[in-house]
């Protein structure tokens, strides 16, 4: 019990300053169990290690001892608990009835160099932006270039290739769109 009412009166110290031990010293004069307050007392260095520890984050709040309540002018505030002035709202738990839409603009690049996929990227923006036409005069010009395999369809980076390109459609798209309004 006494551990409990030193570790508290520490973090309230480290917390308040030296001005609040002397308040409390002040207060608790006749309190025998306050004793560790005075440098003669066996638990002093332990409170004052503790309240070092508190100082410099080392130790952690102490939880279910109560200390007796030390009327200190002034204090009253810090040591009490906030009341909340306003009652807050109520909230009702969401009870979704179906499963949320599948992301339509998310999706899990491949394990390759970042420099591949910044190509297959750009690849996908400017045939997005540009069409089907433009992705047949790259797959004959590119043809021999390894960095344009994945135009072919038998290539592994081809399907998320396809994906981009519909993403980035569906994005220009939109912003054809509203465009006008802007």
């Amino acid at each position: 019990e006494l551990r409990n009412i030193v570790d508290k009166t520490a973090s309230f110290v480290a917390r308040n300053g030296p001005d609040f031990e002397t308040r409390i010293k002040a207060n608790e004069q006749g309190n025998r169990k306050f004793n560790f307050l005075k440098e003669g007392d066996p638990y002093h260095a332990y409170y004052l290690h503790k309240v070092k520890d508190f100082i410099e984050g080392k130790a952690q709040e102490p939880d279910a001892p109560k200390l007796p309540v030390v009327p200190v002018p002034g204090m009253q505030a810090a040591l009490m608990p906030a009341i909340p002035k306003k009652k807050l709202p109520v909230y009702e738990p969401i009870i979704l009835k179906d499963p949320p839409a599948e992301p339509i603009y998310m999706l899990d690049p491949p394990t390759i160099s970042p420099l591949e996929l910044d190509v297959v990227k750009l690849t996908a923006q400017f045939v997005a932006k540009n069409g089907k036409s433009f992705l047949q005069t790259l797959i004959q010009k590119e043809q021999k270039n390894y960095m344009f395999d994945f135009l072919r369809p038998q290539h592994g980076f081809f399907q998320y290739f396809t994906k981009l390109v519909e993403q980035y459609s569906k994005v220009q798209g939109h912003h054809r769109t509203q465009g006008n309004v802007l």
